[in-house]
């Protein structure tokens, strides 16, 4: 290598930001915004199915997640424990009224299937980007170690000056470009490129003309660092302003020192791009808190709701059902509100955890104790039906349909049972009782049938007593009717609601023959009265027709004979007077005629038997 002996040798000192000037670590800058993406393992304790898996979603989003993992199998493990107490808790649900676990079959949540996709996605990026990141480590390697030998060479060479420095420059960017190499060959490479780098500066003495160069490079390079800071205060992702800062500010650390008059503004420029990052981050962190401390109050409040609720009443399945409703919908609002403060420690999740636990218990011991109540209300619905099974076949209709009738009001006092049970034991009851009053609707039905046939043939025996023609003969037309009447009285019950109309429709008919006799046999008065009564005596409510008759005629009795005493009384004024008086005659004969109607109905009256 030619050396120019003009220019003396300077020992270019360790690279350094601006005099007395430091970046603000960009980690720490992070480190709160990353609470958005990656979180801690007592936040996910307190999420959600579907806020885990919206946090894997973002988490597998971040390009260089697969360097960081633990987060990934933190959240897969959190869901999974969630999988396994919602399974438990709807198999609980299940078999609170008797269900058996066995017929349990769970509904696929499509939630888990998309999880468990992202998971296996998740695994093939990591060793894929393994495979990835060991090949560029190894190419690194490989470059790394080619830089070394040609600053060996270039140390060997005999160039000019300019040409070995700018080649010098070229490796140096080079090196500088190229990224990490295996932990095990760092240390080695390291201590061989600052060893032969510390050569070519022992040995080259740069120039005045060519630091200036080197000056004006780094210039360059701080401009454009400052250009690209600018334009990323206007960036609209913070995440991505961030993100490309961190770079940003690793260029600038490693870009070669200016003077200060040159060095001052550049860097001021630069903080002051930085800073205005920095002040978004700041207000985008206290934006976070303030809604993490209202997700916070939030909680606090459905945890007061859950506490209240596992004192209320819950003596009923009714009230246990609404109250399981309520609690599922306070679960429900839980794993929509966001994050809280990390502060809070996981505190407000553990205060839930342990009310929503307490309300379960008091729920569990509730069902414990109605399914208790269920066997025994079972036991008691069993028995009854083994004494309505023992009486099913028994023709005693009214005994044992009153007995039965008992047996289901002792049914309707007693507990529910279990679902599982309560048909099956119900149907096994109605069976029973269904059986004994078909037979009993059976027979019933037949009488019923029979009857009916007595109602038509003692509608035809009416007809037929309608339809008697009396003749002189007055024992013939007895003998007619005594054979109807006979008739009559052979022929089998009726039901009770057509008893009266039929007996009244026959009596009534009977009468109305018997007046015809009595219009076709003049002066047997005597013997037509005794005769008739003696048929009435022989159809059902004669007697009470027969008494009937006694009254009405004992009335118009005493009626004439009240009358007959005051024509009397009236045709005693007359006194004995010889000549014709109208009105005497009058009242002479209308006592005749009450005498003799009086006389009729006397002998009428001792026609009546006694009865």
């Amino acid at each position: 290598m030619q050396i120019d002996e003009k220019n003396k040798p300077v020992r270019e000192e360790p690279i350094s930001v601006s005099s007395g000037s430091q970046l603000p670590d960009i980690n720490e800058a992070m480190d709160e915004d990353a609470a958005e993406t990656i979180v801690s393992e007592d936040e996910l304790t307190s999420m959600s199915k579907a806020q885990l898996a919206v946090k894997l979603e973002e988490v597998l989003a971040i390009e260089d997640i697969a360097s960081e993992p633990d987060i990934v199998n933190l959240i897969k493990s959190a869901y999974d424990k969630l999988v396994k107490e919602e399974y438990a808790h709807k198999l609980k649900i299940f078999t609170q009224d008797g269900s058996p676990e066995e017929d349990f079959t769970p509904r696929i949540d499509p939630l888990d299937e998309k999880v468990e996709r992202l998971y296996k996605e998740f695994n093939k990026k990591k060793a894929d980007l393994r495979r990835q990141k060991e090949k560029t480590l190894q190419d690194n390697l490989s470059t790394k170690k080619l830089i070394i030998d040609e600053l060996r060479e270039l140390l060997k060479s005999e160039d000019h000056f300019s040409k070995a420095y700018n080649k010098f420059q070229a490796l140096q960017s080079k090196w500088r470009a190229t990224g990490n190499v295996p932990r095990q060959n760092m240390h080695t490479l390291q201590e061989n490129h600052h060893f032969l780098t510390g050569k070519f500066y022992e040995i080259v003495k740069i120039s005045n003309e060519l630091r200036e160069l080197d000056r004006k490079k780094n210039l360059e390079i701080k401009n454009e660092l400052c250009e690209k800071a600018d334009r990323l205060v206007e960036e609209p992702s913070l995440k991505k302003a961030l993100d490309s800062l961190r770079f940003l500010q690793e260029e600038w650390r490693a870009s070669n020192n200016l003077s200060k008059e040159l060095s001052d503004p550049l860097w001021q420029r630069f903080k002051t791009a930085t800073d205005k990052i920095y002040q978004r981050r700041k207000e985008h962190v206290a934006q976070i808190k303030q809604r993490q401390e209202a997700n916070l109050a939030a909680k606090i409040a459905l945890c007061e709701q859950l506490d209240k609720l596992a004192e209320t009443d819950l003596s009923s399945y009714k009230l246990c059902r609404a109250a399981s409703e309520k609690a599922e919908t306070i679960w429900a609002e839980w794993q929509k509100i966001g994050f809280v403060p990390k502060s809070d420690n996981g505190e407000c999740w553990k205060r839930f955890k342990k009310a929503r636990q307490h309300f379960h218990n008091v729920i569990d011991t509730f069902y414990a104790k109605q399914r208790r109540e269920f066997g025994q209300n079972l036991q008691k619905k069993i028995d009854i039906c083994v004494r309505a099974e023992s009486l099913q076949e028994s023709t005693d209709w009214a005994a044992t349909a009153e007995i039965l009738k008992k047996l289901q009001v002792e049914w309707q006092a007693i507990g529910p049972v279990a679902v599982k049970d309560s048909q099956p034991i119900w149907n096994r009851f109605r069976k029973a009782c269904d059986h004994f009053f078909e037979n009993k609707n059976k027979e019933i039905k037949e009488k019923e049938n029979a009857l009916l046939a007595n109602v038509r043939i003692k509608q035809v025996m009416v007809t037929k007593v309608d339809e008697l023609q009396a003749s002189g003969d007055m024992n013939q037309n007895l003998e007619e009717l005594k054979k109807i009447q006979e008739e009559w009285a052979a022929s089998g019950p009726v039901p009770v609601r057509e008893n009266d109309k039929l007996n009244n429709a026959f009596g009534k008919a009977v009468e109305n023959f018997l007046e015809k006799i009595k219009g076709n046999t003049p002066g047997q008065e005597k013997t037509f009265y005794r005769l008739k009564y003696e048929q009435m005596l022989k159809y059902p409510h004669g007697q009470e027709q027969i008494k009937r008759e006694r009254f009405n005629l004992q009335d118009k009795i005493k009626k004439l004979e009240a009358e007959a005493n005051q024509l009397e009384t009236n045709l005693g004024f007359f006194g004995k007077s010889k000549k014709a008086n109208p009105i005497l005659d009058e009242y002479t004969k209308k006592l005749e005629e009450v005498k003799q109607e009086l006389g009729k109905l006397r002998e009428q009256i001792k026609s009546i038997p006694s009865v």
